[in-house]
């Protein structure tokens, strides 16, 4: 039980470097999709396809996650669904090897375990780490200005998909680089890999997208059930000046 308990708060301290860079290139690209260049070869005429396909209001899609803990040397595999919406709104729905969620609506965070009857609570600008909350979403650019961009190296990229290489401008513990691999059919999001400045990585596959299915506003809120332990989540700079 010691390992599992260590082995979750290592693993609460990842999460916002898987959350925080996905949730800020998901909400950008729902916010402003529009129109592109017919043979994308460069990042930006490449981004231009992408923000096309996911300027639908809302999205849903299965994921495959793996997870490497550089320091205990594991790697964690699990599965679930995710929903995501305008403004920071998502819900990450683990269902294997333990069923938890995340859940935003964009200004607050809950963490829930059903297992362990224990819900983190927190501020969304604080644990998913952007500093402008959810205004940080309402203007176009913000990838830009906040990341670095360019085509991944060659090796990365293959065949039947586009690898792009984002590093944030400002350093941030949990998040140092993150991959974006896009299929160069549909120019659907398949797979992310972030990396903190621990050396852990996170991988992410997705897969079954499905857009536009006016999802209630309800599925980004959590409404705490009676009896179960509430816990506050630091801040990001808390969690790193310890």
């Amino acid at each position: 039980m010691r390992t599992k308990a260590i082995k979750w708060a290592r693993y609460v301290s990842v999460c916002p470097s898987i959350c925080g860079g996905l949730c800020l290139t998901f909400s950008v690209l729902l916010l402003y999709g529009h129109g592109a260049a017919s043979k994308p070869v460069s990042v930006s005429e490449i981004l231009d396809r992408v923000q096309k396909r996911y300027a639908a209001a809302d999205f849903e899609a299965d994921f495959v996650q793996e997870t490497y803990l550089k320091a205990m040397d594991t790697v964690d595999t699990a599965q679930g669904h995710l929903y995501f919406g305008r403004s920071g709104m998502m819900r990450w729905h683990y269902k294997t090897p333990e069923e938890y969620f995340i859940i935003s609506d964009g200004d607050s965070v809950w963490i829930y375990r059903p297992e362990e009857n224990q819900v983190m609570v927190g501020r969304a600008v604080d644990y998913l780490g952007s500093k402008k909350g959810a205004d940080f979403f309402t203007r176009p650019g913000e990838l830009s200005k906040e990341f670095i961009l360019e085509l991944a190296p060659k090796a990365l990229q293959e065949r039947d998909h586009y690898a792009l290489r984002l590093v944030p401008k400002t350093e941030l513990p949990n998040l140092v680089e993150l991959y974006l691999f896009i299929s160069k059919d549909t120019f659907d999001i398949i797979k992310s890999v972030t990396y903190n400045a621990f050396g852990d990585r996170t991988t992410l596959r997705f897969h079954s997208y499905r857009f536009d299915q006016r999802l209630s506003s309800s599925l980004f809120v959590f409404e705490i059930p009676n009896g179960v332990e509430v816990v506050q989540l630091q801040g990001e700079q808390d969690r790193y000046e310890q």
